[in-house]
């Protein structure tokens, strides 16, 4: 039996295994946590529990965003070594990760490996795929943090998930664990991409990788001009979250890039009309580790600013005001919304000239709220429920002013075989319709849609990347009171693993 099976399985209690002899460990030095994050691939949604048969803290993911479970990546929560295993009558084909200082990472179940044997894997990186070997009943990822072989209550982004739900479908984790791969959506609710100020969105792809390039393909009102049109070339790199606004006033969306991490430095590269400046760095502290970073104009002086979402148990909003050449401090402006697994976004819903900040609960029928909290200036009102039932589970939500009265509507997309939009309309003080569909089939599943004025009428129309192997984009222009039918406006933009907007 491999040497290293024997030391591992003295000190691992398997379910359904009674341990025939006390193991001493001698203690350890122990380091800080590493920045443990989900260990499923980056934007993809998973719910979680933790069954009485489990040792240790072990919680058991599977996937609840219309994907299937079986056959998804399984990625490193951290960077370390890499080790494989094989136990038919418990653990199946796992992985180990030691990290350091004590810290290590357990994997169970695998239908397959994707790393060798002691190899150095980076935090995101794909290990294995999920599978039902051993000692399991269905598909799902077995995952465990361990310090000096004793199991510890896991935290993502350094937020601790207990207590644990004791089934299914009660609590929910997006993973942000984007890594060294590009990066897919990132709960991206909406943000202005009219970089040629002409009052047409444009469509923008961000490579990420090691190019780290821009291209745009601006609107002609019918269509979007452009393939490899490259706007910059280094911007956005892997890992980071990249969005638009008009950050300086002049009328023409610029790019934003999130760095996250230990740094936290935010860089914009404003518009020329036919390109973007070289990333400058706007803010050094702004947005770190996994927090959410949405963009609006939240003092209502013409130019877009910054806001961060803590999106953890806390619920902090905190806002960077644009001054047209960098944000100022981070100012707590709300203390509890959005927390984790809900889905925050911004946009004016009462017409006042100031961005509100906007969070969906996307929990079952009975709990899929909308909530609310306006925007005075300096800060954000209470949380107010808006809406009772909308943007359910899976699906996508987006804001955007759908019928021109100049007041932020939602609309959620189902993205599965069905492809439904529904809408609900601002009133000012609530969003009206539960069931109004203003599209039957638009946005697949594996596309990414969006929200936009394309044509320059007014009214946001909505948009449907769909990556995989055509690479095309879709537009449903807005009629006020429905979505036409998906229009081919662009065979080859926005390819996968890019995000886009």
């Amino acid at each position: 039996m491999h040497r290293r099976l024997l030391r591992h399985l003295a000190g691992l209690a398997l379910a359904g295994l009674v341990a025939a002899a006390t193991v001493v460990v001698a203690p350890a030095a122990a380091w800080a946590a590493p920045n443990f994050k989900a260990p499923f691939p980056c934007g993809q949604r998973w719910t979680f529990s933790h069954h009485s048969a489990e040792v240790r803290q072990a919680l058991d993911f599977v996937r609840a965003d219309g994907g299937v479970t079986a056959g998804t990546p399984v990625v490193a929560s951290a960077a370390g070594t890499a080790y494989r295993f094989s136990q038919p009558s418990g653990a199946g084909n796992y992985i180990a990760i030691e990290h350091g200082g004590g810290w290590k990472t357990y994997y169970f179940h695998l239908s397959a490996y994707s790393v060798a044997d002691g190899a150095y894997v980076s935090q995101g990186q794909q290990i294995g795929v999920t599978g039902s070997t051993g000692n399991s009943s269905g598909a799902h990822i077995h995952y465990e943090q361990l310090l000096n072989g004793v199991g510890q209550v896991i935290a993502i982004n350094g937020v601790s998930l207990a207590p644990y739900p004791g089934s299914y479908n009660q609590r929910y984790l997006t993973s942000d664990n984007c890594g060294t791969t590009p990066p897919g959506p990132k709960l991206l609710g909406g943000s202005p991409t009219d970089f040629t100020g002409d009052g047409k969105d444009d469509i923008v792809a961000f490579t990420h990788g090691a190019l780290a390039d821009v291209y745009v393909s601006a609107s002609t009102g019918s269509g979007f001009a452009g393939t490899s049109v490259k706007w910059n070339d280094f911007f956005g790199l892997s890992g980071e979250s990249v969005l638009s606004g008009d950050f300086n006033g002049d009328g023409r969306d610029d790019v934003v890039a999130f760095t996250h991490g230990t740094l936290g430095d935010v860089y914009v590269g404003l518009s020329t009309g036919s390109g973007f400046l070289g990333g400058a760095k706007w803010h050094d502290w702004f947005a770190p580790g996994g927090e959410i970073p949405v963009v609006g104009d939240f003092n209502g002086d013409g130019k877009d600013d910054i806001a961060t979402f803590t999106h953890d148990t806390a619920g902090d909003v905190y806002v960077a005001l644009s001054n047209g050449s960098s944000f100022g401090a981070g100012i707590k402006w709300h203390e509890f919304f959005a927390p984790a697994g809900e889905f925050p976004a911004v946009g004016d819903v009462n017409g006042d000239g100031l961005d509100d900040i906007i969070t969906f609960t996307q929990g079952p029928v009975a709990a899929s709220d909308v909530i609310v909290g306006l925007s005075n200036g300096s800060s954000f009102g209470p949380g107010l429920k808006w809406h009772d039932l909308f943007a359910v589970g899976a699906e996508q939500p987006r804001v955007g002013d759908i019928n021109g009265d100049g007041k932020d509507d939602i609309v959620t997309f189902t993205c599965n075989a069905d492809g439904d939009v529904f809408a609900a309309l601002s009133t000012g003080t609530g969003f009206a319709g539960t069931t109004v569909k203003w599209n039957d089939f638009f946005c697949l599943t594996g596309e990414f849609p969006y929200l936009g004025d394309y044509n320059g009428d007014g009214k946001d129309d909505i948009i449907a990347f769909t990556k995989g192997t055509t690479n095309d984009v879709y537009v449903g222009l807005s009629t006020g009171t429905g979505f036409l039918g998906g229009a081919k406006w662009h065979d080859f933009f926005g390819l996968t693993g890019e995000t886009t907007l």
